[in-house]
């Protein structure tokens, strides 16, 4: 591969990069390093997507994430890696 190799854009809906972003991260870690850069560009688009809909995150005791959102909806779970790196 190139680095000045053709680009293309897909569109998905949040639920259609949710699954995948879910689908990488359960691949093989060469699996993984192929699809870096469509894993970042799914982890940037999932952040656009919570902070315009109001969503929050709160660091728990015990290694818990407390997520609300602009509606009062509020999730309590372990945190999907995606979530620990950072994000």
């Amino acid at each position: 591969m190139t680095l000045d190799e053709t680009r293309y854009t897909l569109s998905v809906s949040a639920f259609e990069s949710g699954v995948l972003l879910g689908v990488i991260t359960q691949q093989a870690d060469h699996i993984r390093t192929l699809l870096s850069g469509v894993y970042k560009q799914l982890v940037d688009m999932k952040k656009e997507i919570e902070q315009a809909e109001g969503v929050t995150k709160e660091d728990l005791p015990g290694g818990m994430l407390k997520i609300s959102d602009g509606d009062g909806n509020v999730i309590i779970r372990k945190p999907y890696p995606w979530e620990i790196e950072g994000n």
